[in-house]
């Protein structure tokens, strides 16, 4: 009896002893070369395991399970996980175009990759320039007189004085001036004994020398009412009253008391600062945004809550000044442009500069991106397009107006396409580093091309 209970309990040892080393070696697969490796243990799913990638490198995939150099677990993939497609064998597998990256969701948010839409857009060139302040150009007098004489009483005696129309500027005695009144006074004497005479001739020659002398007068400024007035009283006056042709400031003096003055020698310059002319300067590369009648908003730097409105009048037709001067203008790269504001509360001085901004429509319904969107190199422009399935494809754009944030994009894209724009030089140093990896070891028997990739049917991978 003993030996039987000792023989059954040795047997149940040896059968539990089997077991464990069943279990131990179905967890080792071997190679062909005779020797085994353990297989890494993953949890169950339902789902197929379609290849297992490198936890370092998602660039590296195996279709087995295995370590990589520092002992860790190659991570599985499993089908409707929206991974990279499935390898062939356990080499590394290069089945995609140089220069896509790929990232996983995890990484995507640590680097803050965010992507817009490339859309339809009217992009408008915004232009600032500096303009300044000048006056309106047939709203500036010189005044002078017709005759010579002398000054006999200065009204306005000092520069920048504002004047109305009509308000004396000084008396001028001209002994020509009492020449000529006392013969209109003769001619109209004349004219009063004859004008009912019999004798037509007589009469008709009588108003010839009346109408004569007054144009005489007319012709040196006299107005219709000082002529009025000497035929009023019949007495010449001794001095001529220069009058102000218009309402604004004297800007130049040019005359004083007792000084004896010539026909056409410039006494006073008036301007009247009703209207100002605003010029600005725009370089020639934004000519052609431009056109008369668009319309800027102006402010002095001092008060920007001033806001002046004003269209362009007029685009000079030559660079540089605004009057031309030939062989003056080769050294300057802007243009004149011209706008005319209302000043009657006279707050815009002189001399004053404005900062003017244009905003005018460069170009309508233009496929654009986010400036931040594309990367310069020097030589071309590149975007970074995102294929919503954690791909990256860096992709050569033509750009063109650049307005308020944005390029406008003439090739290289399509309405809808994503494109990153934040993040992306990470992506397109990562791309170029994989472009050039690939590069290397495209010769390496350890790399599959992406034919050889596709031409094969997918390994079966397994699942424990």
């Amino acid at each position: 009896m003993r030996r039987f209970l000792f023989g059954f309990t040795f047997l149940g040892i040896g059968l539990a002893a089997g077991v464990v080393t069943m279990v131990f070696y179905a967890k080792l697969r071997p190679k062909e070369d005779g020797t085994v490796t353990r297989v890494a243990e993953h949890k169950k799913t339902d789902k197929k395991i379609l290849f297992y990638r490198h936890p370092m490198n998602p660039q590296v995939l195996s279709t087995e399970p295995k370590k990589d150099e520092m002992g860790m677990d190659y991570v599985p993939v499993y089908a409707g996980g929206g991974q990279a497609p499935p390898l062939n064998d356990s080499r590394q597998v290069i089945n995609e175009p140089s220069g896509i990256v790929r990232l996983t969701p995890e990484k995507m948010q640590r680097v803050g990759v965010k992507s817009e839409e490339a859309r339809e857009r009217t992009l408008k060139r915004v232009i600032r320039t500096i303009g300044r302040v000048e006056p309106v150009e047939d709203l500036v007098y010189n005044i002078n007189t017709k005759i010579s004489g002398w000054v006999e009483k200065l009204y306005v005696n000092r520069t920048d004085l504002m004047v109305r129309q009509g308000e004396p500027l000084l008396e001028l005695y001209s002994p020509d001036l009492v020449t000529a009144q006392e013969e209109y006074l003769l001619a109209r004497r004349s004219f009063e004994k004859v004008k009912d005479t019999t004798y037509p001739d007589v009469k008709n020659n009588a108003e010839s020398l009346v109408e004569a002398s007054r144009k005489r007068l007319k012709f040196w400024d006299i107005s219709d009412d000082q002529i009025k007035r000497l035929a009023e009283t019949g007495k010449p006056t001794r001095t001529l009253a220069i009058k102000a042709p218009a309402h604004g400031s004297v800007t130049e003096k040019m005359v004083v008391e007792g000084q004896k003055i010539e026909p056409g020698e410039t006494l006073f310059r008036i301007i009247d600062h009703a209207k100002v002319w605003v010029y600005g300067e725009i370089y020639e590369n934004e000519l052609s945004y431009i056109k008369i009648g668009d319309e800027a908003v102006m402010s002095p730097s001092y008060a920007p809550q001033e806001v002046y409105k004003g269209k362009i009048e007029h685009i000079y037709s030559h660079l540089g000044s605004v009057r031309y001067e030939q062989g003056k203008e080769t050294e300057v790269r802007t243009a004149k442009v011209r706008f005319e504001l209302p000043n009657s509360g006279g707050r815009l001085k002189l001399g004053m500069y404005l900062n003017v901004e244009l905003s005018a429509v460069a170009v309508s319904k233009a496929l654009s991106v986010p400036d931040s969107a594309v990367i310069d190199s020097g030589k071309a422009q590149f975007v970074i397009i995102d294929r919503k399935d954690g791909s990256f494809e860096p992709r050569a754009v033509a750009i063109g107006v650049k307005s308020e944030g944005y390029y406008e994009i003439k090739s290289g894209l399509k309405k809808g396409d994503m494109v990153v724009t934040s993040a992306n030089f990470l992506i397109d140093s990562e791309s170029n580093l994989k472009a050039a990896l690939g590069a290397m070891v495209a010769p390496q028997s350890n790399v599959l091309t992406p034919a050889e990739a596709t031409a094969r049917p997918p390994a079966k991978a397994h699942a424990h």
